[in-house]
């Protein structure tokens, strides 16, 4: 066997490469490079250097597309060390062994996305880099697979220090290029897949997914951190993103204790609810406050945020206990100064003045969340995902903005612009309430809200007495339902307790009998002509 050692290097990305190099010499090794890594190399001042075609005695080809597929540099690096027939072989077709393989591969999903053209974009598939990184992991217990830059540093310590490269980080090293080659297929996949997607994530492909007869549905989920615990302290949870979903971050931690399972799980609730409110500036200040995924009270105030947020507590202020509070503007040190006594779970609002941001974390155990405004005004396509019967629930997450334009009064009293907007306002606070819901409302703020009874007749009743104990005999309220009235009843009732408007999706085979009872009750209704039911 020849006694050079080597080292193969093919590099898109330079970056740290001269170093790794430079080391690699000093140990004893002959880098092998391919076309633009060797000019690098070189005029970076390696000396111990060959260019491919010396080792394999055949040229670069087809622009490139061929150079280090050859039995060569693949018999090189797949030579098990200690198998006689191999060795035998090596010998016999003068064949060098291989021990470090360092590769990164063209930047595919970079360039799918340029303003280039199709076979452009072909020719960033990496077919070479991609069969050395699989030669080199499969036979990791001899061979050192270096995917990244990021690796660099630990080999560099390993060649000073003249130690061997325990088998163990061998394997990791193996187990990460395998995951990264699976990766940068899937892409190409996706990229090439003629019923829609990407390669970046499902969200764009999936109407055509569900039209098509197409039996999988892949996704790459990213694991993002791990969670304080699940539901449950005993219960051990984490959360990941789908890639795409995290090409920014939605939010960012300031202060408090670690997040939860449950934590989560409103704070999605509640960024939902203030992304129905922060749609464009002319909102005015807007506070929700969250309890177990469903709004307890929210409110919209044109005089300031601390007023939004004491007309939101003010709904129900026993749930208001421990609760998650939103707003859709710039925290000020006035409104911190209010939730300052209180016990909160968790505080979002896209910024904080540095008073406001000072008095709330002297609550350690209140978890302080800046959300990412881009993110309020991003035009999700993202889909919704929910285990059930050993498989997974997938739909469109519904977070399309209302086209008031197709709501319709469809009964003949007349709708007084006040009672319009209020109805509009519940309308969307119903949408995140637990079905069946109720709200009502009264001048921009939550009065009562009924949520996840098993009538909506029930849930109109419950919502009710939450209104009488925080504000006593209200009158001229609205009224909104999610789903629609299966019975008159729930007018009826609307009637008695001083409903002044009704907002409802509409759909029921009694819609007749319930718009004449509107009428004869003398109560304007609207249909939205769209559901938003939450299950």
């Amino acid at each position: 066997m020849h006694k050079t050692r080597y080292a193969l290097i093919s590099v898109y990305d330079k970056t740290g490469i001269t170093e790794l190099a430079t080391h690699l010499e000093i140990a004893g090794y002959t880098v092998i490079a391919t076309g633009n890594t060797y000019k690098f190399l070189k005029s970076a001042g390696i000396t111990k250097l060959k260019k491919i075609d010396e080792i394999t005695g055949f040229p670069e080809i087809l622009d490139g597309r061929v150079k280090t597929l050859h039995p060569a540099i693949f018999g090189g690096i797949l030579s098990i060390r200690e198998n006689e027939t191999h060795r035998d072989d090596l010998i016999k077709n003068d064949i060098n062994l291989i021990d470090f393989v360092v590769v990164n591969l063209y930047p595919f999903k970079e360039m799918k996305d340029k303003d280039i053209t199709f076979d452009e974009k072909l020719e960033f598939i990496d077919i070479g880099g991609v069969s050395l990184l699989r030669a080199a992991a499969k036979n990791f217990k001899d061979v050192i697979v270096v995917i990244d830059p990021s690796f660099y540093e630990d080999i560099i310590l390993f060649l000073k220090n003249k130690e061997e490269i325990p088998i163990e980080i061998k394997k990791l090293y193996a187990y990460e290029t395998f995951k990264l080659t699976a990766e940068y297929d899937r892409m190409i996949a996706g990229f090439l897949n003629p019923e829609g997607g990407n390669g970046d994530d499902i969200d764009t492909g999936f109407s055509d997914f569900y039209k098509s007869e197409t039996k999988e549905l892949d996704v790459r989920l990213k694991k993002i951190f791990n969670l304080r615990y699940g539901e449950n302290p005993h219960q051990k949870a984490s959360f990941y993103g789908i890639d795409k979903s995290y090409a920014f971050d939605p939010f960012e931690k300031l202060s408090g204790k670690d997040i939860s399972y449950n934590n989560l799980l409103d704070i999605d609730s509640t960024l939902g609810i203030i992304k129905d409110f922060n749609k464009n500036k002319t909102d005015g200040f807007f506070s929700v406050i969250v309890k177990h995924t469903n709004p307890c009270g929210a409110a919209l105030s044109s005089v300031s945020l601390k007023d939004a947020f004491l007309n939101a507590r003010k709904t129900d202020e026993i749930s208001s206990y421990g609760g998650i509070i939103g707003f859709n503007k710039k925290l000020d040190k006035e409104t911190a100064a209010e939730i300052k006594p209180f016990f909160v779970e968790i505080i979002l609002a896209p910024e904080y003045s540095k008073e406001a941001l000072k008095i709330l974390e002297s609550k350690k155990n209140t978890i302080i969340i800046r959300y990412n405004d881009d993110f309020m005004q991003w035009k999700n396509e993202r889909l919704s995902f929910r285990s059930a019967s050993g498989g997974i629930l997938v739909q469109e997450k519904d977070d399309i903005p209302d086209d008031t334009s197709n709501f319709k009064t469809v009964t003949n009293v007349k709708m007084q612009e006040p009672i319009l907007n209020d109805l509009i306002f519940a309308w969307k606070i119903a949408k995140h309430v637990k079905s069946n819901a109720i709200v009502y409302a009264k001048n921009g703020m939550t009065t009562g809200i009924g949520a996840g009874q098993m009538s909506r007749i029930d849930s109109a009743v419950f919502a009710r007495e939450k209104m009488k104990n925080a504000y006593g005999d209200v009158k001229k309220i609205v009224m909104a339902s999610d789903g629609f009235f299966p019975f008159k009843d729930s007018v009826e009732y609307a009637s008695k307790i001083g409903v002044s408007g009704i907002i409802q999706p509409g759909g029921s085979i009694r819609d007749d009998e319930i718009i004449e009872a509107a009428n004869k009750l003398n109560i304007p209704m609207i249909f939205t002509n769209i559901r938003h039911f939450k299950h």
